[in-house]
């Protein structure tokens, strides 16, 4: 009679193989959705406000909940994932953020803030997660795994900017458009519940299953020379990125460019992040590699707003490929805390500090824009502003990379 010869651990190889590839996939899906709803709002900004009559002050509101949100609910991160594993606690996020997307299908002013609010509160809770969860399940590819979240992120970034205004226009309303892509969330939620209940035979629990048991108080970060300028620079990144992708549509089309090109604008800078962040990351292996990273994409930001305000219409895809090398400054960044401190809960304690203080910092970013806009009926006054900014991110990114091994 045949036995069998399969031993327990090369039954399970292939399972966990498995396990493996539904974690990368759940993982990128989540990682598609980190702009999706953002970027679609931005497009879609002045229809909007045409059909729903909210107010200037609203206006500028809008393009601010998303950082006010990722600041607010991500400071609570940490603990939801230490109570219910970090694994559980992406779930609910995911679930969250398809819910608000669907909210806003309702066409009034209240159903948009709330759904904006509800949909990035999930986004926070898988922004600070996601370099735990790509610490704990790729500890070996950090920078590969990091390098393909980014990239998706600006695919989808990339795809609601192009297309946000005819999708609106082929469903009726920009209502409706918005809550389009509440489709992809659910995607990434259904993939991720299917995640959570599969682990290859014989693997134990994952911390992200667990829950982190190790206590790594994120403000005990703050007291630390890389907490405070990780935090710092985030901060800056965040802002200078949230104010000009909610906001550039509004200028161009401010400028006499019509609504659907001021989208194609838009995505050409959300789009130069796809090939260029593997480069750039690439780039930033070793002390001064990664000095060099910085500099540039933070110089290239501060270029590209230099055009923005001095001539707009003379080379806007210019202006826009130089904005979106220095959008790559995110994937710098959250390399750099992915690969800090010495095990998931540091991270989780680094990620948790720079995104709730940095995205707390950003939301007046987007504000500031929009009631300076308002106050004198031009762009010059925002754009003088975001100079400042971008100047000082790059101060801040030569100071984070000096002497770090």
């Amino acid at each position: 009679m045949a036995q069998n010869t399969a031993t327990p651990t090369s039954a399970a190889t292939p399972a966990r193989a498995r396990a493996g590839l539904l974690a990368a996939v759940a993982v990128l899906l989540i990682a598609l959705n980190l702009r999706l709803g953002m970027s679609s709002a931005a497009a879609l900004l002045d229809a909007l406000r045409a059909d729903l009559g909210f107010s200037p002050l609203v206006a500028a509101l809008l393009p601010t909940l998303p950082s006010l949100c990722f600041a607010a609910a991500g400071a609570g991160t940490g603990a939801l994932a230490r109570r219910i594993g970090a694994e559980r606690a992406v779930l609910a996020a995911v679930a969250a953020l398809t819910a608000g997307l669907a909210v806003r299908a309702v066409p009034a002013t209240w159903a948009l803030l709330a759904g904006t609010v509800l949909g990035m509160s999930g986004l926070a809770l898988c922004n600070v997660l996601l370099p735990t969860l790509v610490r704990t399940y790729f500890p070996g590819r950090v920078g590969l795994v990091t390098g393909l979240c980014t990239t998706t992120l600006a695919l989808g970034a990339t795809l609601a900017s192009a297309v946000a205004v005819p999708v609106a226009g082929v469903v009726g309303s920009p209502s409706l458009g918005l809550a389009v892509w509440a489709l992809p969330a659910l995607a990434a939620t259904v993939v991720w519940a299917a995640r959570t209940g599969v682990r290859a035979p014989g693997a134990p629990a994952s911390p992200a299953q667990r829950g982190q048991g190790e206590r790594i108080s994120p403000w005990a970060m703050a007291r630390t020379r890389l907490g405070a300028l990780v935090t710092a620079y985030f901060g800056l990144q965040a802002l200078n990125a949230y104010a000009i992708t909610g906001w550039l549509p509004s200028l161009l089309s401010g400028h006499g460019m019509s609504e659907g090109a001021a989208g194609v604008v838009l995505a050409v800078a959300q789009a130069v992040g796809i090939p260029v962040s593997f480069a750039v990351l690439a780039l930033a292996k070793g002390p001064a590699g990664l000095r060099g990273a910085f500099v540039v994409v933070s110089a290239a930001m501060l270029t590209g707003f230099t055009g923005l305000l001095v001539a707009p219409m003379a080379m806007p895809l210019v202006w826009a490929v130089l904005v979106g090398l220095g959008l790559c400054s995110f994937p710098l960044v959250l390399t750099v805390i992915a690969q800090s401190g010495s095990g998931p809960a540091q991270t989780t304690a680094l990620s948790t500090l720079s995104q709730s203080l940095g995205y707390l910092l950003a939301a007046s970013g987007p504000l500031a824009v929009g009631l300076l806009h308002d106050a004198t009926g031009g762009w010059t006054a925002p754009m003088g502003l975001l100079l400042a900014t971008a100047a000082a991110q790059l101060a801040a990114g030569i100071a984070l990379t000096r002497g770090r091994p």
